[in-house]
């Protein structure tokens, strides 16, 4: 009798089985990583003295936004303390808190309202956070910082960020700012010796930078100092309407404006994307960067 070509064995149907498997979880595992910076204004509450019902309602406004972006990685700037930050992610079971600043303010000696959390679904191989270096007077906040391993077992190296704002003399401003991209160019290097032996995907430095490249702040250098350090601009091929990532709800001498960015190093011609994150939650719009895992 002739065997039954067209009945399969059960060991061949599960080595057939296992190689799709084989095949297809690799390409899940390729997908590229959705980053999303969002300065939160004052989270939560939106003002540094809010109320307990109003940090209630903004909590429960940016848990909504945050769920529906749905991101890999999430840089949150202007967050109160860890556990705000905490609350806020956990929206997103498969988000982990790596990392919350606690920078001092220079003025009153006490912990600011202004952190930066970093939170991901990867692995995380090393978090911390560093005030900025007292090169000159007074430099408020400083950085976080987590290395996180992709799919592929390579480390991407993150920074979160809060540069100078713009208040006070034009030129201290920019002389404070342009020392804060030299500190973070400056953090390569030493990033590097660290993890040596390690294999290093790129570098993310993102968040708040209170300045851009439209030369609204000439004496502002930082966005010029890290792109000649090699970092990438990538907001550098978007027209400038498609990224005006602040606007004040209230009277400003500010028009709309670029202030949020993200700049990559080793990670090839990244483009960002401004997202249409509620007015009502701050005064920034979230920005997404789609990171490839290759």
């Amino acid at each position: 009798m002739r065997p039954n070509l067209h009945t399969a064995h059960p060991l061949n149907l599960l080595t057939r089985t296992l190689l799709l498997l084989a095949l297809v979880l690799p390409l899940q595992a390729a997908l590229p990583l959705k980053v999303v910076t969002w300065n939160l204004e004052w989270f939560p509450g939106k003002r540094p003295t809010a109320s307990a019902a109003e940090a209630k309602t903004h909590m429960k406004d940016a848990q909504a936004a945050l769920q529906k972006i749905n991101p890999d990685i999430f840089i949150g700037v202007e967050v109160r303390d860890w556990a705000s930050f905490h609350e806020l992610v956990s929206i997103i079971p498969a988000l982990t808190t790596h990392v919350v600043s606690s920078f001092i303010d220079p003025e009153t000696a006490e912990i600011r309202p202004q952190q930066i959390g970093i939170a991901s679904k990867l692995t995380c191989r090393a978090a911390d956070w560093e005030p900025w270096k007292a090169n000159i007077p007074n430099q408020a906040r400083g950085f976080a910082f987590t290395a996180l391993e992709q799919t592929n077992a390579k480390l991407l190296m993150v920074y979160g960020v809060h540069l100078k704002s713009n208040r006070g003399d034009p030129a201290e401003v920019a002389l404070m700012r342009n020392d804060q991209a030299a500190q973070l160019i400056a953090q390569k290097p030493v990033i590097e010796k660290a993890f040596t032996g390690k294999n290093i995907a790129g570098w993310i430095v993102t968040g708040d930078f209170n300045t851009n490249h439209d030369n609204q702040f000439p004496l502002c250098k930082a966005i010029s100092e890290m792109t000649a350090a090699g970092f990438c601009n990538t907001w550098a091929n978007t027209p400038q309407q498609e990224r005006l990532t602040w606007e004040s709800a209230r009277e400003s001498q500010f028009k709309p404006t670029t202030f949020d960015y993200f700049m990559t190093h080793g990670l090839g011609n990244l483009s960002a994307t401004m997202l249409k994150s509620p007015a009502e939650i701050s005064d920034h719009r979230a920005i997404m960067l789609m990171v490839p895992q290759d």
